[in-house]
């Protein structure tokens, strides 16, 4: 009777224990979808702010085109004015010589003498008013320069002033969504300890592509930028926990490129400040990850490389 009781109590208990195991996992389930749905609506405000900075990069890349633009008729317009100097200096060389030739005709006759200093008081005279009108064409050309080099100088302060208080944004949102992301990364720890099976891996991808998503637009910009080392940090941190959890995302950015290697796509761009024979992996589209040491997500990248004339 004894070992009835023992076995029927053992039985109640086994059952409560299992009990609490489904529901803790039904629990941890419930979350990381909360979760998931939070990410793809990070993901979407997101996209807003990668529009206003490409359309702040195209106005940058404009005015810059607009300055090369005012520098080139700067140029042009100098080498007007040079070419006037010389119309001068020749008009001067050209007075001396007259005045020289004034000065023999001086010692032969009083009415030459009269006669040359008229021509001579004409030329001078047209000759100050040339070199007047050069020095008053120089001075016109370097204030509409000065004017139009300070109009572009304050646009593109005004687009990087834009730009860096987007860019501000755009790290303060990715600061908050790390956040989000470290709470899923613990709920897929959480998960994968209360079961020994395979793990399902598709979050894991989702969170890793957005993680590369980030560090593929730090790298993009001013590393002086409001937050960036703390979002920088913040993005290692979250890699050494992936690791832990035996998820390792290959570093591929910034390295050179090979025939070789393994990747699930490759886009190639043209560089022409690139050393010849020199190719980059100049962007990581979509990370590569293993887990346990085996690839489960092969990566795709952009190559920059010279330009084949």
């Amino acid at each position: 009777m004894k070992r009835v009781f023992i076995i029927v109590a053992l039985s109640m208990l086994i059952s409560s224990v299992f009990a609490q195991s489904d529901s803790l996992m039904q629990e941890q389930q419930n979350k990381i979808v909360a979760l998931e749905q939070k990410l793809q609506s990070i993901e979407q405000n997101n996209a807003s702010f990668n529009v206003q900075l490409t359309d702040l990069k195209t106005q940058v890349v404009m005015l810059v085109a607009e300055n090369k633009s005012l520098n080139s008729a700067l140029q042009q317009k100098q080498a007007a004015i040079d070419s006037l100097a010389k119309v001068v200096a020749t008009n001067s060389a050209n007075i001396q010589a007259t005045a020289d030739e004034l000065g023999v005709k001086i010692q032969t006759t009083d009415d030459a003498v009269s006669q040359n200093a008229e021509s001579l008081k004409a030329k001078t005279l047209w000759g100050t008013i040339a070199f007047i009108l050069a020095i008053l064409a120089s001075l016109v050309v370097w204030l509409l320069h000065k004017k139009g080099q300070k109009t572009s100088n304050d646009k593109i302060a005004t687009l990087k002033q834009q730009a860096d208080e987007l860019n501000e944004k755009i790290v303060g949102q990715f600061s908050t969504e790390m956040g989000e992301l470290q709470k899923i990364g613990e709920a897929l720890k959480n998960a994968n300890a209360n079961t020994s099976a395979e793990p399902d891996h598709s979050l894991v991808k989702k969170l890793v592509d957005r993680i590369n998503f980030m560090e593929m637009t730090l790298h993009k910009m001013d590393s002086h930028v409001r937050g960036h080392n703390g979002l920088t940090n913040a993005i290692n941190v979250m890699k050494i926990r992936l690791k832990d959890n035996g998820y390792e995302i290959i570093e591929w950015y910034g390295k050179d490129y090979d025939e070789g290697y393994n990747f699930a796509d490759v886009e190639f761009e043209d560089d022409e400040y690139l050393e010849e024979g020199k190719r980059i992996i100049s962007e990581v589209v979509q990370p590569q990850i293993n887990y346990k040491g085996k690839m489960i997500q092969a990566a795709k990248v952009k190559v920059k490389q010279i330009i084949n004339e």
